[in-house]
């Protein structure tokens, strides 16, 4: 994603808010959208859509 490895250790602890193109490039690299992204935590058991478990 070229970006350096403080720069996300700042966002990991609330330091940095990042940019909308670093959401954007992270989105793309974990396959979801960037609402799910920055939308929160979800169970890894549970369907990303309906969030049913299965």
């Amino acid at each position: 994603m070229s970006v350096s490895r403080s720069t996300l250790r700042n966002i990991a602890k609330g330091h940095d808010n990042g940019s909308i193109p670093m959401a954007m490039r992270a989105a793309k690299a974990a396959g979801v959208t960037v609402e799910q992204l920055l939308g929160g935590l979800a169970a890894a058991d549970r369907c990303p859509t309906c969030g049913r478990g299965g």
